[in-house]
């Protein structure tokens, strides 16, 4: 009697943490259909009833609410010349942890917004959303790490406010292979979890796609690796201390360098070239990995330029080389050249016993990278005998705000390896 009462409360209590999961995760979709219909209806010029829209999905998500969705709510009431309204949602917005210098000068400047610098509550509000911005922030320091092209690699140093453990996590800059400050300045928020344990953490912007193909890219972030350890006394960390990480773009190109042999130019002219590109760590969200299964065996996407262009990532993809007779960079047209190039650029290939601790998280609705892409590569970890976590998030999609509370673990997953 007692079995069946137990057996019968269990299949209750699972029943409703089904509910609760379900609820949640129409939540999530219940918000993004607010969104796409405001987003509509402001394209109409409908903008009251876009603004509605936009307050109803911010109250669903509360403060996980995009900043993108604050504005476009400020934006259409403004437009509707509600500022009484506009004002209410920027005040809510002053407060929000996640705001930056970033999104202080976009409020300042958005000219949909115009029409309330007239209004005497516009100056306060926007020295109150300054110092928001500035609270959220930490100490950093800009480096140039390399140069080509007669262009300067740049990469920030993010600080932390407590005293530092003297280790060093370099934070790959990257979404679809595309590069840019912009990145530096929103993904502050992601990294405070480090900086609040006294991690130094390194912001690389990488050459950036359509202009540089991934092979350049994976040259640039070993050149920052090198930057980093040989500069390590002046930077305040332990050489031997540096873990990495991305997400999408940024796991992939993350998980090229964790998986990377050991290869080091002695002969170099320049000494930062003569030191290691290797990393003690390694964390990532939803990486690809394998260019000639995507999906599922022998769905190779490395020759489908179509897909490629129309997932609008070609420029990571146009292989080139350097061609003496004629001085310029040509295409690498062959299909087997192509091919070999794609092997290198596809970490599940390079996979060895040596390769550091990886830690992968991959939601299970992720529609723009197969969760099958971190199955097979965390499956030829273990082959290896690789040091490796892997964390299937229900319901996620390709959006590290999906990834809570699993993102939080890859500070302990760096406490632990990078003893």
């Amino acid at each position: 009697m007692k079995t069946t009462l137990y057996t019968s409360n269990m299949r209750n209590i699972i029943l409703i943490l089904l509910c609760i999961l379900t609820t949640l995760f129409s939540i999530a979709q219940n918000a993004n259909q607010l969104y796409r219909k405001a987003d509509s209806l402001y394209n109409l010029k409908d903008f009251k009833n876009a603004a509605i829209l936009y307050n109803n999905g911010i109250e669903i998500q509360g403060s996980s609410a995009a900043f993108n969705r604050y504005l476009s709510a400020a934006s259409s009431w403004t437009m509707a010349n509600s500022p009484d309204s506009a004002f209410y949602v920027l005040d809510v917005l002053s407060k929000n942890d996640k705001l930056t210098q970033s999104d202080y000068k976009n409020i300042e400047s958005t000219k949909e917004l115009a029409a309330l610098q007239s209004d005497k509550r516009w100056k306060p509000l926007l020295t109150t959303i300054q110092k928001k911005a500035e609270a959220n922030t930490y100490p950093q320091e800009e480096f140039v790490y390399g140069r080509k092209d007669g262009m300067g690699l740049l990469m920030t140093q993010l600080k932390p406010k407590v005293k530092s453990n003297g280790k060093g996590i370099i934070s790959v800059q990257a979404g679809s292979w595309f590069s840019n400050f912009t990145m530096i300045e929103r993904g502050v928020y992601y990294k405070r979890e480090y900086l609040d344990k006294g991690y130094n953490v390194f912001m690389v912007v990488l050459g950036s796609q359509p202009r540089y193909a991934i092979p350049d890219q994976v040259e640039d972030l070993k050149r920052a690796v090198r930057y980093i350890r040989y500069n390590s006394k002046q930077l305040g960390i332990d050489p031997d201390h540096i873990g990495i990480e991305g997400a999408s773009a940024g796991g992939h190109l993350s998980l090229i360098i964790a998986t990377a042999d050991e290869k080091i130019n002695t002969n170099a002219s320049d000494p930062i070239d003569r030191v290691s590109s290797r990393v003690q760590a390694a964390a990532v969200l939803f990486p690809p990995t394998d260019f000639f299964n995507w999906g599922f065996p022998g769905a190779a996407t490395i020759n489908q330029r179509a897909i490629q262009t129309q997932l609008r990532v070609y420029g990571a993809f146009d292989f080139r080389f350097w061609n003496n007779s004629t001085l310029t960079y040509d295409p690498v047209t062959d299909t087997a050249a192509r091919n070999k190039i794609g092997k290198e650029i596809s970490p599940i290939y390079a996979v060895s016993s040596d390769d550091p601790p990886i830690f992968i998280v991959h939601g299970d609705a992720d529609m723009t990278v197969p969760v099958q892409q971190s199955q097979t590569f965390i499956a030829k970890l273990k082959e290896a005998g690789v040091t490796n976590n892997f964390v299937i998030k229900k319901g996620g999609r390709h959006n590290p705000d999906d990834m809570q509370p699993e993102l939080n673990q890859f500070v302990d997953w760096f406490d632990k390896y990078l003893k």
